[in-house]
């Protein structure tokens, strides 16, 4: 029974792998976004560390709207 629910589950949850996988777009969009996450998690956290937490609710939505510009065009 354990295997079944493992075998369904991965079958699941890849199925929507198979449909993005059909569509292709050349684009660096995706990994960019994956990058600028990381980037202003480490710096959101390090205003966090150097300022303080009101600091980090001031410099958060800068940080976030920087990621989000700085990504390349699709």
């Amino acid at each position: 029974m354990k295997r079944f629910a493992t075998l369904s589950a991965g079958l699941i949850l890849g199925s929507p792998t198979l449909a993005l996988a059909s569509e292709h777009s050349a684009s660096y969009r995706g990994i960019g976004w994956i990058y600028f996450t990381f980037i202003a998690g480490i710096l959101i956290y390090g205003v966090h560390d150097s300022f303080g937490k009101t600091a980090m609710y001031v410099a958060t939505p800068f940080i976030l709207g920087w990621s989000y510009w700085m990504l390349p065009p699709t």
